[in-house]
């Protein structure tokens, strides 16, 4: 009787354990991989997305940049950018400013696209063009991992 107690236990545990992983997992942030900016020798740059994924009650795509610590001060224009097989839009909503360690978070509202969301997108990003100041035209493009949204 207690061993089956024991099992019966160690099974809700496992199952427990199991679930809250998997609800921890869809509402977990998403951040994407360093990504090297063009002109400045071992300056690194990644986007972090408040979530990977937005349901159809979302309001608003939290995100932020930050560096590796080795860029110094960074010009930036942020934007939201959609992309399927039949066309790429970019929002008319986007951010400037500058950073050194990391930008402030900045909120995109998922209610004012550029294209009607009649299906899901699972091609959304944040993107950042980002620059030195003393050289604007060696700007590089850094995206968030791509986020589903769905439908609205």
């Amino acid at each position: 009787m207690r061993k089956s107690i024991k099992l019966f236990f160690g099974f809700l545990l496992v199952i427990s354990g199991g679930l809250i992983a998997f609800s921890n997992e869809k509402a977990e942030a998403a951040t994407s991989g360093w990504q090297s900016v063009y002109g400045v020798s071992g300056c690194k740059v990644r986007v972090w997305t408040d979530y990977s994924a937005y349901t159809s009650s979302a309001t608003t795509i939290d995100a932020y940049a930050e560096t590796n610590g080795q860029c110094g001060r960074l010009e930036y224009k942020a934007f939201r950018a959609q992309q399927s097989e039949s066309f790429s839009s970019y929002s008319s909503e986007s951010y400037s400013g500058y950073f050194s360690e990391r930008t402030p978070i900045k909120s995109f509202n998922l209610n004012k696209w550029n294209t009607p969301i009649d299906m899901t997108l699972d091609s959304v990003y944040v993107s950042l063009l980002v620059y030195k100041a003393s050289d604007p035209s060696k700007t590089t493009l850094i995206s968030s991992l791509p986020v589903i949204v769905y439908k609205r």
